[in-house]
């Protein structure tokens, strides 16, 4: 084993900065990483902190806090809930958020109790820029910060007749201003059925007219149609509110309690902000500055403050389309014509309901395209718009707060995400939004990465119907799939605050009328054990934020709306030859680091090996330009299934036959090659196109690569995913030729240990690891670049069945000792020889357990305890099977369970079928297990191959062995669900799933002998 203590910074370093957070994004940043085996809390995962308000305990507060510390978090991040705004998780308000709501002087003592705490016990703390989902603050209603709605009203005007009366609308929105008219010649009319997909309940279908309209493009045709149509439209304020107001609250008819006086803005709820401008932004910055950066409170977040937060964008309710006073006059210098008369047309797409359907009529023109590019201009006005936005809250957090800003960028919205994503410190993407596609999370990576933002972050783990049954191996295989997408930080949903609060019972404040996991804390039975997983987590952070990602491929990918998240690459046969890629938008293609050198592009990022443009691929006129220019400088481009037509925008200034022009003049250049649609894969190897991880395997592995110079480290992680393949399913063998050199180690997630790898062929610049992983199991291997293979005889393979080896100094030469079980095959030497094994004592199964259950159950007065009853039943069983099929009395049980056994162990004696020691195996975990054996504590075990080395703890004769298994809080609330509420709401989300928890899976005892090889 060797000592995990790469990148470490001089002491001088760390004792001379605060534990705050830098307020410098990019990769490299001077920051205190700590080590592979004990991470810093800048690489630590946090929670997302669930405060339902103002009014709870401080104290509970803290001691929350101190809890996540335990079990080694690197921090929280603050939100106060407030009822999610109310929407959709309608509840009777029961406290008073005139004196308790966010902003109030209630609130400011509440964060300084979190931020102190933060400090006390060694931790960094985000904080939400407003409640719910920070996009708003307490506001004066009329400021002109608040988010903007547009109002469009028409009238039908005959053929041949007159117009000569007061515009349509006028005077009829409440403090609407006028915006613009215009009229149009409706020449066709048809009935049509459309749709809203709200983001709860959708679809939604009503029944519409599909309207054809010219006469609102210069030189359009009138001389026949329908009718006219005279269109004006008004602007005002949205109603849509973060944290509902007291008029709301008391005529919700839900049972609130009454709402004391407003005396001033601070105390009527929050406001959503204009996120299309400056002044939006500015409305939450002067209310940080005047209300809640006082009295210290700034210098602590100073001193450990780590992320401004905005969650993704959903506030549709209440809003007909996406607006602000400048758009007309962006939309102008942006697209170079006037978006007046194509204003009907940007009611096309409704906004989620329960918004007010602006007409239940859509507009189209009668131009070939129906008017879509208009709209396409009008989304990418709101991109750019959106941008200055964002732009201010990064700019305020680094000079403010000395602190960074991480948002879930322009996704749910009609924008381009890609573009947008650089504009903030750290973007933050999400598993539930992004339907844990490891494609969706490359899209939102590549951009991120080209500027260099050392942090890609995910709110992760919220999962419908899964409140209370989210288990810890199904957490982080969310995890493993973020991390080969580019992902490489993780704020974990959630941790609800864990004291009293009104109309609430056992188990306690629960978020989303328990509908979406999870409930992470001291009232889960597995909390005692989540530093196993934590850990793990930590180090796996600490190499995805170490040095630099390097991808072999850039796809083009120009959408100007990612109202959801799809696959972009859909065919297996890049993963499946090793390829990693990511996505760009043509809109990135200014960054600073997008350039080529020798071939490459972004060799200080991603070092592209080629870049790949698709025919059905949305093209742009600035983009193609970046094109011709990367196709002259050598980079290799790759035009699958032939030149992409489709141009997004108007074309107002001869786009369409400059971008056919430029393309078609750089097809005959060496470096570019139009290639087949299918079987991508294929034609890159054809064109001398290799992957940085070559993967010869059973199995569709994933591969992310992580190059650390400071360190002289590249680091590669490795993962098999078994999505849909049964529990214990799913196992690969092959191997993988990595493009890196120097000796390879073994960074061990679970235990932190560091190893060398000695079976590996290495050849001038490339070096092949067999490999072989269970079922959803990942592996970190770290090549050390400034170390070198030792001259002489090496190990090329070593065979199934040897658990471990260690290099030693001996005379005359180096000897290797292994661990081997039963192996099948001897070890390959260099030399050409080999080494056969000799065969150890038999394996043998367990079956002799005594069990016993602690069940925790509903509390007698659970209007007033949280914490469960805890009763014990024990068991002696024969055979290891999940609970509920060891005895229908465990079928709703959630708790503990204590295992032992005991077993002889004769000891090695040097003679055929003896032993030097043994290995432990439990096969899959289904949540949390830990191992004694003689008393003695095992390292952490992973869950998709739990699997330990017991030899140093085991003694000759009777050995026992004990194991702590631990369970979610689902089974034992299924029975109880119509019983129990939180804020007053009962149980709204499905039923908690039938989980069989324990040790599910033999425990077998593998003997192994020690054999040592000279080398």
């Amino acid at each position: 084993m060797v000592s995990a203590l790469r990148n470490v910074l001089p002491v001088a370093a760390i004792l001379g900065s605060a534990l705050g957070y830098n307020p410098n994004d990019q990769v490299g940043a001077d920051i205190d990483y700590g080590t592979f085996q004990d991470p810093s809390v800048h690489v630590r995962p946090r929670f997302r902190y669930w405060i339902p308000d103002a009014s709870v305990d401080l104290d509970e507060v803290a001691s929350d806090f101190a809890a996540v510390k335990a079990v080694g978090m690197g921090g929280m991040e603050l939100l106060g809930y407030y009822l999610y705004g109310n929407y959709p998780y309608a509840s009777p308000v029961p406290t008073d958020w005139t004196i308790y709501g966010w902003g109030t002087d209630a609130w400011k003592r509440l964060q300084d109790t979190c931020l102190q705490a933060t400090k006390d016990f060694g931790m960094l703390m985000d904080f939400s820029l407003g409640p719910n989902q920070g996009a708003g603050v307490p506001v004066d209603q009329n400021d002109p910060g608040v988010m903007w709605n547009l109002w469009p009203f028409n009238v039908s005007v005959p053929i041949g007749g007159t117009f000569d009366a007061v515009l349509p609308g006028w005077n009829t929105i409440t403090q609407g201003e006028f915006v613009a008219a215009t009229i149009g010649l409706v020449t066709s009319s048809t009935p049509a059925t459309f749709y809203a997909i709200p983001g709860w309940t959708g679809p939604y279908f009503y029944n519409g007219s599909h309207l054809i309209v010219c006469g609102i493009i210069p030189g359009g045709s009138t001389a026949s149609g329908l009718e006219y149509r005279v269109f004006a439209f008004y602007q005002n304020h949205t109603n849509y509110h973060e944290q509902a107001p007291p008029w709301y609250i008391e005529a919700d008819a839900l049972g609130s309690i009454p709402q004391s006086a407003v005396n001033d803005f601070r105390q009527n709820g929050s406001s959503l902000v204009d996120h299309f401008s400056a002044a939006g932004a500015q409305v939450v910055i002067d209310f940080w500055e005047t209300y809640l950066l006082g009295n210290g409170s700034r210098e602590l977040i100073q001193e450990i403050g780590n992320y401004a937060w905005e969650d993704s964008q959903e506030f549709g309710d209440g809003t007909l389309v996406w607006w602000t006073p400048n758009l007309l006059k962006a939309f102008q210098a942006s697209r170079g014509y006037d978006l007046t008369k194509y204003l009907p047309l940007i009611y096309r797409v409704n906004n989620e309901l329960p918004a007010p359907l602006a007409s239940p009529d859509h507009y189209y023109t009668d131009e070939a395209d129906q008017g879509q590019a208009h709209l396409n201009d009008y989304w990418q006005v709101l991109t750019e718009l959106n941008q200055i936005y964002l732009d201010a809250f990064a700019n305020w957090t680094t000079q403010s707060l000395q602190s960074q800003y991480t948002a879930q960028v322009s996704y749910n919205l009609p924008m381009d995400m890609l573009a947008n994503v650089p504009h903030v410190n750290a973007p933050e993407c999400e598993s539930l939004g992004f339907g844990h596609l490891i494609d969706g999370y490359r899209q939102y990576a590549g951009p991120a990465n080209l500027a260099g933002k050392r942090i890609i972050s995910s709110e992760l783990g919220a999962v419908m119907g899964e409140a209370y049954s989210q288990t810890l191996p199904e957490l982080i295989w969310d995890i493993k799939r973020s991390i080969v997408g580019s992902v490489n930080q993780f704020v974990l949903h959630g941790y609800p605050f864990s004291g009293a609060y009104p109309n609430t019972t056992y188990p306690g404040f629960t978020t989303f009328s328990f509908e979406f996991s999870n409930m992470h804390g001291p009232r889960q039975p597995s909390w005692q054990y989540y530093d196993d997983y934590m850990n793990w987590i930590a180090r796996t952070q600490y190499v995805a934020q170490s040095g630099v990602p390097k991808i072999d491929l850039a796809f083009w990918l120009k959408l100007e709306s990612f109202l959801s998240i799809t696959n972009q690459y859909m065919p297996n046969d890049l993963q499946e030859a090793g390829y990693s890629y990511e996505y760009f938008s043509p809109d990135n293609f200014d960054l600073p680091e997008a350039y080529i050198a020798h071939g490459t592009l972004a060799p200080e990022r991603q070092a592209f090996k080629a870049l790949v443009l698709r025919a059905n691929d949305t093209l742009t006129v600035p983009g193609v330009r970046k094109l011709v220019e990367f196709a002259n400088a050598g980079l290799t481009i790759i035009i699958s299934g032939g030149l992409p037509q489709n141009l997004t925008g108007f074309n107002v200034s001869g786009g369409t036959e400059y971008v056919r022009s430029a393309l078609t003049s750089i097809v005959s250049l060496d470096n570019v090659h139009i290639v087949p649609s299918d079987n991508l894969a294929v034609s890159l190897a054809n064109l001398g196109i290799t992957p940085r991880t070559r993967v010869s395997a059973d199995r569709v592995l994933y591969t992310y690569v992580r190059e650390d110079a400071a360190a002289a480290t590249t680091y590669f992680y490795i993962y098999n995913d078994a999505y849909g393949v049964p529990m214990s399913e799913g196992a690969t063998t092959g191997a993988i030729t990595f493009e890196a050199i120097g000796v390879p180690y073994l960074y061990d997630g679970w235990t932190g240990d560091v190893t060398p790898i000695l079976g590996y062929q290495q050849g001038t610049d490339t070096t092949t690891v067999p490999i072989s992983l269970a079922g959803n199991q990942s592996i970190i291997i770290g090549f050390h670049h400034d170390e070198s293979p030792l001259p002489g005889t090496t190990i090329l393979s070593l065979p199934s069945g040897v658990y471990s080896g260690a290099a030693q100094s001996g005379y005359p030469g180096p000897l290797v000792s292994v661990k081997a079980g039963n192996p099948t095959d001897p070890i390959l030497l260099s030399n050409g020889t080999t080494v056969k094994l000799p065969t150890p004592a038999v394996s043998s199964n367990l079956t002799a357990w005594t069990l016993i259950v602690e069940s925790w159950s509903m509390p007698a007065s659970p209007d007033t305890n949280f914490q469960a009853y805890r009763s014990n039943t024990t068991y002696n069983i024969n055979g290891l099977r999940a609970w509920n099929e060891i005895s229908p009395a465990l079928f709703n049980i959630s708790g503990r369970g204590f295992y032992s056994t005991t077993f002889e162990w004769l000891g090695g004696n040097g003679t055929a079928g003896s032993a030097d020691g043994a290995m432990l195996s439990l096969g899959v975990l289904v949540q949390t297990a830990r191992v004694f054996v003689n008393g003695h504590q095992m390292p952490p075990l992973d869950p998709t191959n739990a699997i330990a080395d017991i030899g140093n703890c085991l003694v000759a004769g009777t050995n026992t062995l004990e194991i702590v298994v631990s369970t979610t809080l689902g089974n034992a609330l299924r029975p109880i669900q119509d019983s129990i509420l939180t804020s007053g709401q009962p149980w709204t989300g499905p039923s908690p799933l039938v989980q069989g928890f324990g040790l599910v899976e033999p425990a077998l005892l593998l003997p192994y002998t020690t054999v040592n090889i000279s080398l």
